[in-house]
């Protein structure tokens, strides 16, 4: 069947648009194939000024990228970006200075000026570019100044040396407290270092934050220089990898965007880039229906190797996405022990995915790798590998390779699964392919781009088709009066569930058990790297549970305790529908639009005679057209929303927005985090700021937007806006 021509779109309004596309989370660890993947996808126009962090270092960029896949993207070169961005990541810098410090401080006998000798640059170079990796500045090192970082401390280090009861008294009351646990001497004197710091006058470090603060002020000006646009940050943007074009240049943006050791994750929260996808998944695509989705590209896994805890914790980021689907890489190479563990990890979070309605599928990669070491290994004349040889051992090195894959698979119960190459030679020079086709073997697509494209486009189908209401196979075509706005907007009516608003404010406020769930009631110190490690994951939808023996210890999931409050009040949509809290709202469209909406919802007029039932018959007398399908389409939705899976994927977005994703609620919470106070007066500070807010009539106001808000990303999944 030809394919059908489909109405253009500049990358700007394709990314505008790309909220009502299926959304793909692609997870994996290092070495997985996930930067391959994506090499695979995007455009060759586009793809070379991004895979700076593909390659055999398995380093990839620590920012979080939506790949936006529109086939109706006139021209490969132009693409559009959206860079978000979040409040310069301070702390995360300041706990890795303030740790080094410590060090370097007791190593040079707790003299303020040795320990001011002692930092030169090769000592800066650990603050600069972190062991974990979690930031990156080595590439702007020449824009920051190690003197005047020695010249900001040196008078709070002078404190410290002559502090009363000195340093090392303080040192032997702090062992004495613990004699109870086993703690390094080098630990103590690292928690005493930061407890006089933390607890030093204001003036004191005034001068060491401005310093620090100038790094974000630095970071913040090379991002809009590298933008060059007279737009503020956070716009959208439209460039072309063609230079001298109507539209700016967009080559070099990519090229740094993307460069892994730059240091933007420090104040980008995610990149959105909208281009079209290659020639030959477009091809291989449903005809009747323009190839659209979106690929998101998590940062969990980006820097460390595959084991049960990383796999747990990268499932838990992608559900958290409120994705459509998941893809998880899972690299054959890896130790079978290592694998198998990984495996019995998916098997804890498949429950979840499927409460969700979150299909997890799994790829193993690297099979041309396995194969070519299991045919050097099998019998043969010579050392030198031969293209006999893979013709003689091919099928038997499959075979083993997939025996093993089957014992994984007794870990989880998983059909959406399959392994794939992910590396591409031309047939000619590839001894696996000429030896599967000497076999006439159909695993021979599984070494070709096409084995890829064929198993991404069913994912996107299968995403789709799980999104649309039973009875309706495709996505349904209209054309909206704005196009950046919603097609479908659903409203809930807050004042109507007030009482149920009372109960939610009530356990959150006054119920004594959860909120000692969340506060910090703990009398110990808490320790810095658990703030930061907290911070970090509430922003993912995930919880921080601390094991310290000498700090304070706290285990807090804010997403997770008001989606369970939220289960507990409003115990699914029927309750919602049935005092009409929720409307259905369709002034982005014209009556022909809503009347084609209808003709597909009421196929069989299942819904004609319940949307009346009730409603005073005079009133529906004087109704228009629209009107009338309006509440059709209404008595649909409402149908639509009765499943628990949608239920559950509605309060899972919900519950996260009120945790921090939120605008109103994350500006609270991040402006108590960049106080320059200690770690454990922000975490406590964070907290409490939380229960104020809970009790709050904004909160309330909050919850019913939200909700409002996640049932429309939902409903418009179904539509395409033309």
């Amino acid at each position: 069947m030809k394919r059908k021509e489909f109405a253009r779109l500049s990358a700007l309004e394709a990314l505008k648009r790309s909220k009502s596309a299926p959304t793909i989370v692609v997870i994996g660890p290092s070495t997985s194939g996930k930067s391959t993947l994506i090499y695979a996808l995007v455009n060759h126009r586009i793809i070379g000024f991004i895979k700076v962090g593909i390659g055999n270092k398995s380093q990839t960029t620590i920012i979080p990228c939506n790949f936006v896949f529109d086939e109706r993207i006139e021209k490969d070169e132009h693409f559009a970006m959206h860079v978000r961005i979040k409040d310069f990541s301070v702390k995360d810098v300041h706990i890795e200075i303030l740790e080094q410090l410590a060090r370097l401080f007791t190593s040079n006998e707790m003299c303020a000026e040795d320990t001011l000798e002692s930092i030169d640059e090769n000592w800066f170079k650990s603050i600069l570019e972190p062991e974990d990796a979690s930031y990156h500045l080595g590439n702007i090192k020449d824009k920051i100044s190690v003197d005047e970082f020695k010249e900001s401390i040196a008078d709070a280090l002078d404190k410290i040396e002559n502090i009363e009861p000195s340093f090392s008294e303080r040192v032997k009351i702090k062992k004495k407290e613990l004699t109870q646990q086993k703690v390094k001497i080098s630990d103590i004197r690292k928690m005493v270092f930061e407890d006089i710091w933390e607890t030093m006058e204001t003036d004191l470090l005034g001068r060491y934050f401005n310093w620090l603060n100038t790094i974000g002020v630095q970071i913040t000006n090379d991002l809009n220089n590298l933008l060059n646009s007279d737009r503020a940050i956070g716009d959208i943007c439209e460039y072309s990898v063609n230079e001298n074009e109507a539209f700016l240049y967009g080559g070099t943006i990519l090229e740094k965007l993307f460069d892994p050791f730059q240091p933007f994750s420090l104040i980008i929260e995610d990149i959105t880039l909208a281009c079209r996808p290659r020639r030959e998944i477009i091809d291989r695509s449903e005809e009747r229906i323009p190839l659209r989705f979106c690929l998101r590209d998590t940062m969990g896994l980006t820097q460390i190797g595959m084991d049960s805890n990383s796999i747990k914790d990268a499932l838990d980021i992608a559900l958290n996405c409120s994705p459509d689907s998941i893809l998880l890489l899972l690299n054959l190479e890896e130790r079978d022990d290592v694998i198998a563990e990984s495996c019995s990890a998916i098997e804890e979070k498949l429950s979840k995915a499927s409460r969700l309605n979150v299909p997890v599928n799994v790829i193993f990669t690297k099979a041309d790798r396995i194969i070519g070491n299991l045919i050097n290994k099998a019998d043969k004349d010579t050392v030198v590998i031969r293209q006999n040889n893979y013709d003689a051992n091919i099928l038997d090195a499959i075979n083993m390779m997939e025996n093993s894959i089957k014992q994984y698979l007794t870990r989880f119960s998983q059909d959406n699964l399959t392994w794939l190459s992910l590396r591409y030679l031309e047939e000619s020079i590839d001894p696996i392919q000429l030896a599967l086709k000497h076999h006439g073997s159909d695993r021979l697509v599984r070494f070709t781009p096409d084995g890829l494209y064929q198993n991404i486009d069913e994912m996107i189908r299968e995403t789709q088709r799980r999104i649309l209401p039973v009875g309706i196979t495709t996505p349904l075509f209209v054309t909206a009066i704005n196009a950046d706005a919603p097609v479908i907007e659903m409203k809930l009516a807050g004042q109507l569930i007030s009482n149920i608003f009372n109960l939610i404010k009530f356990n959150l406020t006054e119920d004594k058990a959860t909120v000692n769930g969340y506060t910090i009631t703990t009398k110990y110190a808490l320790s810095g790297r658990s703030v930061v490690a907290y911070y970090n994951k509430l922003q993912r939808g995930q919880g921080h549970t601390t094991r310290a023996n000498v700090y304070g210890n706290f285990s807090i999931n804010m997403k997770r305790m008001l989606n369970n409050i939220l289960s507990k009040e409003i115990r699914d949509f029927h309750t919602l529908f049935e005092v009409q809290a929720v409307s259905t709202v369709l002034d982005n469209l014209e009556a022909t639009e809503v009347e084609h909406l209808v003709e597909t919802f009421n196929k069989n007029q299942q819904y004609q005679e319940l949307a009346f039932n009730n409603i005073n018959p005079e009133l529906v007398s004087g109704w228009s057209d629209k009107q009338r399908n309006t509440q059709i389409l209404h008595r649909a939705l409402r149908d639509y929303f009765s499943s628990i899976e949608k239920y559950n994927m509605v309060m899972d977005k919900v519950a996260f927005n009120l945790s921090y994703g939120n605008e109103r609620i994350r500006k609270e919470i991040d402006k108590i985090y960049q106080k320059p106070i200690s770690y454990d007066q922000t975490m406590r500070e964070m907290q409490e700021t939380y229960k104020n807010i809970f009790a709050t009539q904004d909160f309330a106001d909050i919850i019913a937007e939200e909700i409002g808000k996640a049932m429309t990303d939902l409903v418009n999944k179904m539509i395409i806006n033309i």
